[in-house]
């Protein structure tokens, strides 16, 4: 007698078949498996619970600051650009391994052992892949995504008993206060040949300095900062109009070394205040204020002051109904202060443009998008517009401290 074997026997065969090689592939990739999920489960529980979050940057996140900030602290670059390029090349030998791959299926050489050979170091390099992609969801989780669900710095250290609604005339009081004190200490500042800003000292110490002196009066500023590194990059990252960034592969802040000078003190220290686990931009904003005006050292006061003229400026414009003569009516920062606030100088943006190998615009509006993108996916509903929010924080900062009645 012939036996046959049914349609339903072949494809349960099939699906057994099938559900092997899913196994064998999940128990290759088990323990990568296990740290992406871990990474999942911790950032729900950031979104859920703010009191995990504040516990974590309290108590876990200075371990993981203390030991990858002093190891790339040893070098005296970049990591995290390091890290920025080594993660372009991996993108581009996996591209050049997916053609290979392919042209090894439908080439009539696919038998040779050089193909062979490609065959199994794309199964190795995905395995690579597996591992580096499991760290990235581990340290963007634990030194970056958690973070942004603590509470704020207004929340821990500003007055919030009271909520008030501030008024035009409140902004007017403390923009006049800044800008007052931008002028009275422009003229005061060392220069050289042509008008600029110059700075003898160790602008880099002198940042974590002030940093480690707010952390007498507010504790999470307290402690170990890394050393804050110029982007060997600043001509690129000038097409984004960045002035700085944190990395949270490599625990390092970084900053714009192309930017004019008045930038670099709040720059350095808002992004040191990142390093501390503050993570919205207002936050650092308002830290690297409070950093710079209320130092000794006058080139970093005069700094901090210039570093919110423009977010006093929008916010006063607005609220006057956009009107050009009532903005006018009101203070004006000096011809000296007016050429200090500036990103680049005209020199510097030239040099920029001449080994640009993009446009600017072009550059610009994808970084733009990007950080909007990330923010938004962060739970900052505001986006770039965050930065901005340091008006408020200005507003109830001097309320409280009572300098601007």
């Amino acid at each position: 007698m012939i036996r046959y074997v049914g349609i339903e026997t072949i494809k349960m065969n099939r699906i057994i078949e099938l559900g092997k090689k899913t196994f064998k592939k999940f128990h290759r990739y088990r323990w990568q498996t296990g740290w992406i999920l871990f990474s999942v489960f911790l950032n729900v529980l950031s979104w859920k619970c703010r009191g995990f979050s504040d516990w974590f940057r309290k108590w876990i996140f200075p371990v993981f600051r203390g030991v990858m900030g002093r190891i790339t602290s040893l070098f005296s670059g970049s990591v995290g650009e390091m890290m920025l390029v080594a993660a372009v090349l991996l993108v581009l030998f996996w591209i050049l391994l997916v053609l290979l791959s392919l042209f090894r299926k439908i080439s009539r050489f696919q038998k040779l052992s050089l193909f062979q050979k490609v065959g199994k170091l794309f199964r190795r390099y995905h395995y690579f892949l597996s591992w580096v992609v499991a760290a990235v969801c581990f340290i963007m989780t634990t030194n970056c995504f958690i973070l942004y669900h603590c509470s704020s710095f207004e929340e821990l250290y500003l007055d919030n008993e009271a909520e008030k609604d501030y008024t035009v005339a409140d902004l007017i009081a403390v923009r006049d206060y800044v800008i007052s004190r931008a002028n009275e200490l422009a003229p005061k500042m060392a220069r050289d040949e042509k008008g600029d800003l110059v700075y003898a000292a160790n602008m880099e110490k002198r940042a974590g300095e002030e940093m480690q002196r707010l952390g007498k009066e507010y504790d999470l500023l307290a402690g170990y900062y890394t050393d804050p590194k110029i982007f060997r990059m600043s001509k690129f990252f000038s097409q984004q109009y960045m002035m700085g960034y944190y990395f949270p592969f490599s625990m390092e802040a970084n900053y714009n070394g192309m930017m004019y000078l008045s930038n670099m003190p709040p720059t350095i220290c808002h992004e040191l205040s990142h390093i501390k686990g503050f993570m919205f931009e207002d936050d650092a904003n308002f830290i690297g204020y409070l950093a710079c005006v209320t130092s000794e050292d006058p080139f970093f006061q005069y700094c901090g002051y210039i570093s919110v003229i423009d977010y006093l400026n929008n916010d006063l414009y607005e609220n006057l109904g956009e009107s050009t003569a009532a903005y006018l009516s009101y203070r004006q920062c000096s011809q000296l202060v007016a050429r200090d606030n500036i990103f680049l100088t005209k020199q510097a943006w030239e040099e920029v443009e001449e080994s640009a190998i993009l446009e600017t615009e072009t550059v610009r509006k994808a970084s733009s998008k990007f950080l909007d993108t990330n923010l938004n996916l962060n739970g900052v509903e505001e986006g770039i517009a965050s930065y901005g929010k340091v008006v408020e924080l200005l507003l109830k900062y001097y309320d409280e401290s009572g300098k601007c009645n």
